[in-house]
């Protein structure tokens, strides 16, 4: 949960992107916001939205079949066990 008391929705390895928009654009974002809230839809946060719009991109202008997206993509890196133990080497007086 967030501070905010809302579940987090967005997967662990998204990172924050900075984008910049204009009036007309932030309006249209807030819209599709408010009117997936009125719906109870789950995605409706501006993350999500875009998320949405960016597949939509790619199967509906693009016209590319979700399978040849998901192609596109690269393989999740498997995660790697991190250890904070380093090893030092000794130096023997000579």
């Amino acid at each position: 949960m967030t501070p905010s008391g809302r579940k987090k929705r967005l997967p662990k390895d998204a990172k924050p992107v900075t984008i910049s928009l204009a009036g007309r654009e932030r309006i249209l974002l807030n819209l599709i916001e408010v009117r997936r809230q009125q719906r109870t839809e789950d995605r409706d946060s501006p993350s999500e939205i875009v998320a949405d719009a960016l597949l939509h991109y790619w199967t509906d202008v693009e016209k590319m079949p979700l399978e040849q997206v998901e192609a596109l993509l690269q393989p999740e890196p498997e995660a790697k066990s991190t250890s904070n133990v380093t090893e030092i080497t000794r130096k023997e007086n000579a």
